[in-house]
C-alpha cells in the first residue's frame, strides 16, 4: 500500500506566527472588448454662431483616422447648465463610434481638444456597457447553381 502525501491547497510558505503572505493579485489586462461611444458635437459656439462645416468635417476625419469609422445618428437637442448657471439649449451631432475599450482614453483626449477648439466647457461622451458585434452576410449558393445541381442528379 502506497502512502500519499497531501499537499495543502495553499502551499505558500508561512510567515512567523503561522500566517501566510497575501496572494499576489493578477495583473490587470487592458481589456480589448469592443465598445460603442456616443459623442455629441455641438453645431454652434456658446455665443450662438454656427461652427464652420470645415471644422466639423475635420472632426469627422479625425474620428475616422483614429477609429476606422463612425455613424451619424442625427441631430439632437439638449439642455444643460453652463458653469455660470445659465441654461443652455443646443443642437448637436450625435456620432456613434465603435472602438476597443483600450481606446476610450484616446477618444476622451480628442474630445478635450475639440472642446478647446470649439470653446466648449465640455463635450459629452457616453460609453456603452454591452457587447458590439459585426455580423457578416451569410454566404448562399447561387439559385442558378442549385437548379443545375438538382437537374444533374435527376438525369443520371
Amino acid at each position: 500500500m502506497s502512502k500519499r502525501t497531501q499537499v495543502p491547497p495553499d502551499s505558500r510558505p508561512r510567515e512567523p506566527g503561522g500566517t501566510r503572505p497575501p496572494k499576489p493579485k493578477p495583473k490587470k489586462k487592458i481589456k480589448d472588448r469592443t465598445k460603442e461611444a456616443i459623442v455629441l458635437i455641438p453645431l454652434t459656439y456658446n455665443n450662438g454662431s454656427e461652427i464652420p462645416v470645415e471644422k466639423l468635417n475635420d472632426i469627422w476625419d479625425q474620428i475616422y483616422l483614429a477609429f476606422h469609422g463612425w455613424t451619424h445618428e442625427g441631430i439632437v437637442v439638449g439642455a444643460y447648465p453652463m458653469a455660470s448657471g445659465e441654461k443652455r439649449v443646443e443642437q448637436s451631432l450625435k456620432i456613434s463610434i465603435v472602438l476597443k475599450e483600450a481606446d476610450i482614453l484616446t477618444l476622451s483626449r480628442m474630445a478635450s481638444e475639440w472642446a478647446s477648439e470649439l470653446g466648449q466647457e465640455a463635450i459629452l461622451i457616453k460609453i456603452t456597457d454591452f457587447e458590439v458585434i459585426f455580423a457578416p452576410p451569410q454566404k448562399e449558393e447561387n439559385d442558378h447553381e442549385k437548379c443545375e445541381q438538382g437537374s444533374e442528379a435527376g438525369s443520371s
